[in-house]
């Protein structure tokens, strides 16, 4: 019998470079079991997407140079079960709340730790949503939110699917 050296595919989507490469050496080492695939943009992930199987989870660094909008829409390429995970240099609440309004399941700002980095990882791998602890609704960065959007977060922060919060709002 043929055993998989990996039982799925992590793909990173970022023009940093060095980000890429030093979250790849993180991943690789806490997650061995899942290979990072590198890309440096959506378009070089759309040109291969086909040929990989078994993509648990995408992780888009949305920085300057890319609009995080269209990443998020486009970076599944159709799959809609895969999960995105959005690492940001914003840890500003509406940020949060635009790529979760996108769809990502996940927001990590680069203000946090790899520590971070890893619980969200794990948590949008096993089906979870992941927002950071340190952005709970009642602080500042929350305040401009609209009590919906606020509903949201806290949904979210339970660990709620988008349906669910659909049904209940």
């Amino acid at each position: 019998m043929l055993k998989l050296r990996y039982a799925g595919n992590i793909v990173l989507i970022s023009s940093n470079k060095l980000l890429r490469d030093c979250i790849d050496v993180v991943l690789s080492a806490e997650i061995p079991d899942h290979k990072v695939h590198l890309f440096s943009n959506i378009a070089e992930w759309h040109l291969v997407s086909s040929l990989y199987t078994r993509v648990h989870l995408i992780i888009v660094y949305e920085g300057a140079n890319m609009d995080v909008a269209r990443a998020l829409v486009s970076a599944r390429n159709n799959d809609r079960d895969i999960p995105i995970l959005v690492l940001s240099n914003a840890d500003d609440a509406a940020s949060i709340v635009q790529a979760v309004d996108l769809g990502a399941k996940g927001y990590v700002p680069s203000s946090l730790d790899v520590a971070d980095l890893l619980q969200a990882v794990r948590c949008l791998m096993t089906g979870g949503t992941y927002i950071p602890a340190d952005m709970k609704p009642g602080q500042q960065p929350w305040k401009s939110l609209t009590p919906r959007q606020l509903s949201i977060v806290a949904a979210i922060r339970l660990g709620k699917t988008n349906a669910q919060i659909g049904q209940e709002l």
